[in-house]
């Protein structure tokens, strides 16, 4: 091809045309420079492609992860809920409103919550990986709203550690003869003892100090629950979003959102715990009929922990392990289940496998050398 053209050329000259040799010459740099033109219009077209695909992949792993965070929100407001049922019982019996009810977990009065913000520690770096104006701003705002419900919650869990405990502390409200009926070198026995004593909290009942802690509780827990309900409506918008953006461009495999029920509502329909794990095990996790995420499990495991089931909830606590070996959170619940039952040899090994999964957490590191003095 080259060679014709160079002969071309050359006829044009030994016929001494060379106006129309310098026609020909500027015809054929144009045709090398719509040539190069092309060449770069399809590898940008290749690469605007791949940065599609690239963001497409993005929303996909953002779509699991909000699922995700769902569920655990979920639980988290039935948590609150939990609280704020429990202050309400107080006050409303303090107040001859409501009779003692022996099912009230006055625990809730004393325990502290973790929040996680994770959408926030996965993809606040992928901010800058959005084109999508509308998502990138979803997706910053739903950061936002995630961090307003942390600062909820550490302003929950400071207002338990500065008023609520101390408060215990100084009228002698906990119930420390039923914390040291267990054996002294039990990891967890404060997960299924009363710690609270409540003839001695009734004392108190119509008290100042104790309304003011029950208001601010009521409060507080308020916030916290508002917060996680925004949250809730943040997710499914955002979620919203992310399916339409990606059923758009072909993505439709995995990607639905559809109403999912709790893994409690199988044991209220009568199935036994083995039956539940084998759900849990043969449902698609990205959609399934029921939230089977590590959250939802380890809520389950302790519905039976609190109940003192432990050989069913021990199940699920080992199961979480199994399905999410690198988390830290399932091998705490593990160990803390297999102290519980006695079993200090293997609750220590689950133990260490937290620690390592938790280097930043020196309370972690505390308690297992602790626990490896006592041994």
């Amino acid at each position: 091809m080259i060679k014709f053209f160079r002969k071309i050329r050359q006829n044009l000259l030994t016929e001494n045309k060379f106006s129309k040799y310098l026609l020909y010459a500027i015809g054929e740099i144009v045709l090398v420079i719509v040539g190069i033109l092309f060449a770069l219009q399809i590898n940008n077209w290749n690469s605007t492609k791949i940065a599609d695909n690239q963001e497409l992949d993005l929303y996909a792993k953002l779509l699991n992860d909000l699922n995700d965070n769902f569920d655990f929100t979920i639980m988290k407001i039935t948590e609150m809920k939990r609280h704020q049922n429990v202050h309400y019982q107080v006050y409303n019996e303090s107040k001859g409103r409501a009779a003692y009810d022996l099912n009230t977990n006055l625990n809730f009065l004393h325990w502290l919550q973790i929040f996680e913000a994770d959408i926030s520690e996965k993809h606040t770096e992928s901010l800058s990986s959005i084109r999508n104006d509308n998502i990138r701003d979803l997706l910053k705002h739903f950061i936002r709203k995630e961090k307003g419900v942390s600062d909820n919650y550490t302003r929950w869990n400071k207002l338990k550690q500065e008023h609520v405990r101390p408060f215990f502390r100084k009228y002698g409200i906990h119930n420390t003869e039923a914390a040291f009926n267990d054996n002294p070198y039990d990891f967890a026995p404060l997960g299924y003892i009363d710690l609270i004593d409540h003839s001695k909290l009734k004392e108190l009942y119509g008290s100042t100090e104790l309304d003011e802690i029950l208001f601010d509780l009521r409060f507080q827990t308020s916030w916290t629950y508002s917060s996680l309900k925004n949250l809730e409506i943040s997710n499914n918008e955002f979620a919203e979003v992310l399916v339409n953006a990606l059923t758009q461009n072909g993505r439709t495999k995995n990607i639905k959102r559809i109403p999912r029920k709790h893994l409690s509502d199988l044991v209220t329909k009568g199935k036994t715990i083995d039956e539940v794990i084998q759900v849990i095990n043969s449902e698609d996790k990205k959609d399934s009929d029921y939230i089977t995420s590590i959250w939802a499990i380890n809520a389950l495991g302790y519905d039976l922990f609190k109940k003192k089931n432990f050989n069913e909830a021990l199940k699920l606590f080992k199961l979480n392990t199994e399905l999410y070996p690198d988390k830290a959170n399932p091998w705490d619940s593990y160990s803390e289940c297999l102290m519980a039952m006695g079993k200090k040899e293997e609750g220590i090994k689950a133990y260490k496998k937290f620690v390592e999964l938790s280097p930043d957490n020196d309370s972690a590191k505390r308690t297992l050398e602790e626990l490896e003095i006592s041994e």
